[in-house]
């Protein structure tokens, strides 16, 4: 039979109330439909050799794996953590990176930022359409290049409904696809959640962004500036230091615009926040870019300064020239360099010890020898501690993209030189022999023997490994410094316990179940090797980068290079619906009695919700 597409009315009558008119659902009659049959058998198979099945085991809602792989900035981060939230509210399970090849379901959330990141976005899904697998593509690709052939065959949701996840899933798991793009308002900051980090938590201030650079293919998925009202962001904030976490960081496109399409602003923002939340939290403030936080500099000093908030700013630059940044035929990117020195200077001044970072794009199209030797002398004056280089790669369907671009092997040589002069710094050098309070978390250092905190300036720190430092603040006498990190000892009996120990070390669900552990369910994966926010060159907050090797970060908005790591819809769903399913463990409960439980317990939940499925399934 021919491919068949039809607008949503194909859909159920509940299904289709809740789709926006421009939803398409496809089914589709090929050989990939075929492999995913082949596929859905072969787990049936293997569900029937170890736990009691039903007729029609792929069709009960909320009884697969899905294995959820993210890419790019904080943000997308945060909105895959909802959406994690959401599925297992529902009774998915979620696979750990390791048994990807045996989940029913893959939801990629992808990064627009970079060629990179898009190409192994793109592999992905044709790892997982060779598998005869049903895949759901999240996040900036889709949204702003929605017509891209790789996207076909596959569901789509875009940036503005993640909170539609599951329906996603679900149509998908049926054999259909769905788009799910249209924008709508920003989805509620109290969905269930799971959070990669189990101490930290991530709180989008707002999604979009105002300015217009002409790199940047962010701008055409996140959209225009929407920020979430102060006292959802104050509830949500609240409601994540109850529920143990150590750092809170505040996450947007540019944090330094927050507000000013409600009126407000970020620094009345960071006051409430500081003053209101209890609890041993630390505060982290995301990407700023300059237009948008110069007039605040006086409240940003001053909220850098509390004892509950990291003396870390992070302010991409991109380039030291004007003319590069200003100029015709450049980045747009709204402010001079003056304007940005003037941020960077008032902070150094005004916040003792704080870790400024920046981000550098080499090889712009309009950059000259010139331009280049302004923006080392720029990197000679502030000797940045963390600054995150990429090389320009143009992104389709942006202003840039149209331009004349520079013979590569200059690109690369510039890109060289600022990096070599950026390792040979040694920014951290003054702590040798120093005391320091320290905040530790989950994180280990690559060799599994170091326990991995942050100063309060958000310097790395490593000690001896010693699982009892998670959830504590420690003094720590520094001994080693490196480039990218000092090493000490923890001085005996300066350590405080400031939240509970996460019990098994990570994966809370949180929102829907708040503070359950399900840590085994959990593990999934985030794509990317360091942290971010959204829209500069990222891999900041600290995070050591490849010693040696170029910083490029996952905030770079046309940049290049391997990423580092630094929502909404139209309705809410019912959280109610579903379940486990029976698959937590329960302490002195036998194999044989968990087996029981959680099939008495699958079969009862399909049972009762059986009226809600028959509405949602698709008509033969």
């Amino acid at each position: 039979m021919d491919d068949i597409e039809s607008i949503s009315p194909s859909l159920p009558s509940k299904t289709r109330s809740n789709l926006p008119q421009s939803t398409i659902v496809t089914t589709r009659k090929t050989n990939a439909t075929k492999d995913q049959s082949k596929h859905q058998s072969k787990h049936q198979s293997k569900h029937n050799n170890t736990q009691p099945s039903l007729n029609d085991h792929a069709a009960i809602p909320g009884s697969q794996t899905v294995w959820l792989k993210t890419f790019g900035c904080a943000h997308n981060v945060s909105d895959s953590e909802y959406m994690a939230g959401l599925l297992n509210a529902y009774g998915y399970r979620l696979a750990p990176d390791e048994d990807k090849a045996s989940a029913d379901c893959w939801v990629l959330n992808s990064c627009t930022v970079k060629d990179p990141s898009e190409a192994s976005f793109v592999n992905l899904i044709r790892e997982g359409q060779e598998r005869g697998l049903p895949i759901v593509v999240c996040g900036c690709v889709p949204q702003a290049d929605r017509k891209a052939k790789f996207l076909k065959g596959v569901s789509v949701i875009g940036v503005q409904q993640i909170d539609r996840i599951v329906e996603a899933v679900e149509t998908s798991l049926e054999g259909n696809t769905v788009r799910l793009l249209s924008k709508s308002t920003l989805p509620s900051l109290d969905l269930p959640k799971v959070r990669r980090n189990p101490l930290i938590e991530i709180i989008p201030l707002s999604t979009g962004c105002l300015g217009n650079c002409t790199y940047c293919k962010t701008k055409g998925a996140r959209g225009k500036l929407g920020s979430y009202t102060p006292s959802a962001i104050l509830k949500r904030a609240q409601q994540a230091s109850r529920e143990g976490v150590m750092e809170i960081w505040l996450s947007s496109e540019d944090t330094g615009a927050y507000g000013i399409d409600l009126g407000t602003s970020l620094t009345s923002l960071l006051e409430l926040l500081t003053t209101e939340v209890t609890g041993n939290v630390m505060f982290r403030l995301g990407m700023t870019n300059p237009p948008y936080i110069l007039d605040q500099m006086e409240g940003v000093c001053k909220a850098l300064n509390k004892p509950n908030v990291f003396s870390f700013l992070h302010v991409p630059v991109q380039s030291g020239s004007d003319r590069v940044l200003v100029g015709e035929g450049g980045m747009n990117r709204e402010y001079t360099r003056g304007e940005f020195e003037r941020v960077v200077d008032q902070v150094v001044e005004g916040v003792e010890g704080v870790t400024v970072a920046t981000d550098i794009i080499c090889g712009f199209p309009n950059e000259t020898e010139q331009d280049f030797g302004l923006t080392m002398e720029m990197m000679e004056k502030y000797r940045f501690g963390i600054c995150n280089i990429s090389q320009f790669y143009p992104r389709p369907g942006t202003p840039a993209a149209r331009m004349t671009r520079i013979d590569t092997k200059i690109v690369k040589n510039r890109s060289r030189k600022i990096s070599k002069f950026f390792n040979s710094l040694d920014p951290y050098s003054k702590m040798s022999g120093s005391t320091v309070d320290v905040w530790f978390g989950v994180d280990k250092d690559n060799t599994k023997t170091k326990s991995v905190g942050h100063t309060k300036s958000y310097v790395k720190v490593l000690v001896p490994l010693d699982d009892d430092l998670v959830g504590c603040r420690g003094t720590v006498e520094i001994g080693k410094v490196s480039r990218f990190h000092v090493e000490g000892r923890v001085v005996e009996g300066s350590v405080i316990r400031l939240v509970p120990k996460p019990a098994g070390g990570g994966g809370l669900i949180v929102g829907g179940r708040k503070g359950e552990d399900n840590c085994d369910e959990l593990n999934y994966r985030v794509g990317g090797t360091g942290d971010a926010g959204a829209c500069g060159t990222g891999g900041c907050g600290g995070e050591e980068k490849k010693e040696g090797g170029e910083c490029c970060g996952g905030e770079s908005c046309g940049g290049g290079g391997e990423k580092k790591e630094e929502g909404r819809g139209e309705e809410q769903m019912d959280k109610k619906r579903g379940g486990k399913g029976g698959e937590e463990d329960k302490v002195g409960v036998s194999d044989k009695q968990k087996y029981v439980l959680g099939a008495g317990i699958t079969i009862g939940l399909t049972l009762v919700s059986l009226g809600v499925y028959k509405s949602l399934k698709r008509k033969k």
